[in-house]
């Protein structure tokens, strides 16, 4: 289902949505416990043996409390206060690990830190199904999933194949050319393709402009196996610019245009070509 995974070798599913609101309730609590958030207003003991500020004089006293420091060079650790605070200073039952400067903001938090009063947040640590144990058990199995089969290396392969196939829309080139033969027989132009290669022709344009005769432009492709005359039109030196091909016509191999005239004035006279194609 979706927002669930499966532990390996456990017959037990994590609910993701489960997790993050127990996550969220557990934050909540910890957060409800915070009765002060101060600012130290001066300097404390080079020992780290207090922490000053002088709001603390306004409020209650917060002797037995937990103090958090939440910023400066020892955020994070946290002393069970030992004495009263009503005084502006608050003395923690062992030394912080250095001086706590001025304007080093911390918490005061309505929680003892022994065993007993810690009881029900570390068994909510500890659940097996909303815990640390159950949120790793979580990451490891979206890790598997991003290493998997199904993951992020399958994942590129696929974007960079549909990239392939997107890229192919922008068209190859233009190729453009002449050729000049005896017109008076039948005489290649162009051959556009490769056998086995499969390509979308999206114009052919024949310019017979130094042509005199009367012309007629075949087109050839195998059938099967075998060529084929696929195209025979008659076509009048007035008109100059032929397009031949004006549209999409999907091959998978050589697809030749020959030309070939009934005037003899038009022997070694350049017949040009444009033509673009699509790889498929």
């Amino acid at each position: 289902m979706p927002g669930e995974f499966y532990i390996e070798g456990k017959q037990q599913k994590v609910d993701i949505t489960q997790l993050v609101n127990a996550v969220t309730d557990l934050k909540q609590s910890i957060d409800s416990l915070v009765v002060f958030h101060g600012t130290t207003t001066a300097p404390g003991a080079p020992d780290g043996s207090t922490l000053v500020c002088a709001d603390l004089a306004a409020e209650p006293d917060f002797d037995g409390d937990l103090v958090v420091i939440r910023s400066g060079d020892f955020t994070g650790q946290s002393r069970q206060i030992n004495g009263a605070t009503t005084g502006g200073t608050a003395t923690p039952d062992h030394h912080f690990e250095g001086q706590i400067a001025a304007g080093v903001k911390f918490d005061v938090i309505a929680i003892r830190v022994g065993a007993a009063d810690l009881t029900a947040i570390l068994a909510r640590l500890d659940d097996g199904t909303f815990g640390l144990a159950a949120l790793k058990a979580l990451l490891d199995a979206v890790e598997g999933d991003l290493d998997g089969v199904s993951g992020l290396a399958v994942l590129k392969a696929l974007l960079d194949a549909i990239k392939s196939q997107t890229d192919k829309l922008a068209g190859a080139a233009p190729l453009s050319g002449s050729a000049a033969q005896n017109w008076t027989g039948e005489s290649n132009v162009v051959s556009i393709g490769a056998d086995g290669v499969k390509n979308k022709v999206q114009d052919l344009t024949l310019s017979i402009h130094n042509l005199v005769g009367n012309i007629n432009v075949r087109m050839y492709k195998k059938v099967n196996g075998t060529e084929r005359k696929c195209y025979d039109q008659p076509f009048n030196a007035a008109t100059p610019g032929l397009p031949i091909v004006d549209g999409t016509w999907g091959i998978h191999g050589v697809l030749r245009v020959t030309l070939q005239s009934d005037n003899a004035a038009d022997n070694g006279k350049a017949v040009d070509y444009d033509y673009m194609l699509e790889a498929m």
